[in-house]
């Protein structure tokens, strides 16, 4: 199946809204749906917690289908993932993509990881999805792995 849009998780701070801005960049009908932007303007009545954030991918993977259903390819970046909507996506040809890179610097400075509660990678975990991976090495070497996806 060719893929129809492309779906980014992974830490804060790992590069999942780089790679979301150089594919739109890239794809002419591309459809941005920026986890954190939903969060600010659609599910403001949501919170950080585990449930929450499961209603949150699930508005996202809506989105994505209206997306779809008005022949954009939907870009999508969202912190937190489970393998149930990561399914659901796989199965409506949207590509699965973790963004992993060396966080310890990150994790050290971040006032994410420092001060905040329910933090994925900290107090939520990702359950194991099955998905592509790209290191950000945050050189040439990633927009080239980006670059491969389309």
């Amino acid at each position: 199946m060719k893929k129809k849009g492309f779906w980014f998780y992974g830490l804060s701070g790992s590069g999942k809204s780089f790679a979301l801005l150089y594919l739109k960049k890239k794809i002419k009908k591309g459809f941005v749906i920026d986890g954190d932007l939903v969060r600010k303007h659609v599910s403001v009545d949501l919170k950080h917690n585990l449930k929450d954030r499961e209603i949150q991918i699930n508005r996202v993977l809506g989105l994505a289908k209206l997306a779809l259903m008005s022949k954009l390819v939907p870009i999508i970046s969202t912190v937190y993932l489970n393998s149930t909507v990561s399914r659901k996506a796989s199965k409506i040809g949207i590509q699965i993509i973790k963004i992993d890179r060396d966080m310890s610097k990150i994790f050290k400075s971040h006032p994410t990881y420092k001060y905040k509660k329910n933090v994925v990678g900290k107090d939520i975990k990702y359950e194991n999805i099955k998905s592509k991976t790209i290191f950000n090495d945050t050189g040439k070497e990633f927009c080239l792995k980006l670059k491969k996806l389309i």
